[in-house]
């Protein structure tokens, strides 16, 4: 059975969900049917009166990167106004909502915490929520698989565009799911209605699903990067460059002060990471250490089935503050980590194991509690139940 994603149920509706409703869009170039109509284009043609456009992180367009604030707008395709949600507000205002009966969300997301697009779409929901403006789903696969939950959840001091959701960092949801999730344990209670995928069972990797690649984010350019995301992202604020500026972002990581092929034969030397590490030197145009060169590692998995990215990330960080004393500064990344008791245990030379250890039961609450919220069961097994929640399937 062919996947498709919630755009692609709807457009074979012909949108007859949304008719004769003024229509508000919050949406990037991911939100693609399985033939690559991107959903304004999908609206449009069926007469939908779409009559404002919301732009995420990166823009609507996709393709603002390292800038802490995208310019509001005009659709070239339609003359509609385009109000970004990443700039000096992160929400829709009660004014850019006026002429809205529902808004929609459709943008893919990378199944990590700290990516910021679902973080957009819950302050979107709390916008129509407090409007009573209805709220749409349409539902994306998660691309690194729904089957595997990993990582500390989220400490509840940090409350912000990078680090919001209460869940583990590798969530193992999708964006309806987590919208499930935020309405029903966030307080926010909108009439939210979510348009669930078609062919999609939870542990298939985006490349088994044959639905078009639209990178997420200028920095995520393929699957692997998006796969090997969660291994170096969780540092890239700690005096480390994570390969942005380069040609492969987030498959690179290094300093000036590493040394790479010490480095490697270390990290190589660890038991169970289902990572390989290859000593290399490059010089990043942009973010941490620009235009310095840098020593360090270009990563590849081996079985990313049995890769635990959350995992790998603290190895690696807790055997750069061995191997370079003084040189990571994880207190820097601590939102991204999961909050500082995490970061403080890198950083004074805590054994992984036992930081990995120390987040387990949190980890299996969570599982537990998530369970409410799926809509999508593995490839053999039986389908998960919930009572009626809005859930358009």
């Amino acid at each position: 059975m062919a996947t498709l994603t919630g755009l692609d149920i709807l457009a074979r509706e012909g949108c007859r969900r949304l008719q004769g409703l003024r229509v508000g869009l919050v949406t990037n170039p991911t939100a693609i049917t399985r033939d690559r109509r991107h959903i304004i284009s999908v609206l449009v043609d069926n007469g939908i009166r779409v009559t404002v456009l919301f732009g995420p992180e990166h823009g609507i367009s996709g393709d603002h990167d390292e800038t802490l604030r995208v310019a509001d707008g005009v659709d070239p395709t339609t003359g509609l106004p385009v109000y970004s949600l990443f700039s000096d507000i992160e929400r829709p205002t009660h004014e850019q909502l006026r002429d809205v009966d529902l808004l929609v969300f459709d943008i893919a997301d990378v199944g990590m915490r700290y990516y910021t697009y679902t973080t957009t779409m819950v302050y979107c929901m709390q916008q129509a929520a407090g409007l009573n403006i209805r709220f749409m789903v349409l539902d994306r696969p998660n691309p690194i698989t729904g089957a595997v939950v990993e990582g500390p959840v989220l400490d509840p001091a940090f409350r912000c565009l990078p680090a919001y959701f209460k869940t583990p960092t590798r969530h193992g949801m999708t964006p309806g799911e987590l919208a499930l999730l935020a309405n029903a344990e966030y307080g926010i209670e909108c009439d939210l209605q979510v348009v669930a995928c078609e062919g999609w069972p939870r542990n298939l990797w985006f490349d088994e699903t044959g639905l078009p690649w639209v990178n997420p984010s200028p920095n995520l350019r393929n699957l692997n990067q998006v796969t090997l995301y969660a291994v170096t992202a969780g540092l890239e604020f700690s005096q480390l460059s994570v390969g942005r500026g380069t040609e492969s972002p987030f498959e690179v990581f290094g300093a000036p002060y590493i040394d790479g092929v010490a480095l490697a034969q270390r990290l190589n030397g660890l038991p169970d990471l289902h990572l390989r590490f290859v000593p290399i030197e490059f010089t990043p145009s942009a973010h941490c250490f620009e235009a310095e060169r840098c020593r360090g590692c270009f990563i590849f998995t081996n079985d990313r089935a049995k890769l635990r990215p959350v995992e790998a990330n603290v190895r690696l960080a807790c055997e750069l503050v061995r191997m370079y004393p003084g040189k990571l500064d994880a207190m820097q990344s601590e939102l991204l980590l999961g909050g500082p008791a995490i970061a403080r245990a890198i950083q004074s030379g805590t054994e992984a194991q036992q930081i990995i250890d120390a987040w387990r039961p949190q980890l299996r609450d969570f599982t537990a509690r998530r369970e409410q919220y799926l809509l999508y069961a593995p490839a053999t097994g039986r389908q998960p139940t919930h009572p009626d929640r809005g859930i358009l399937e």
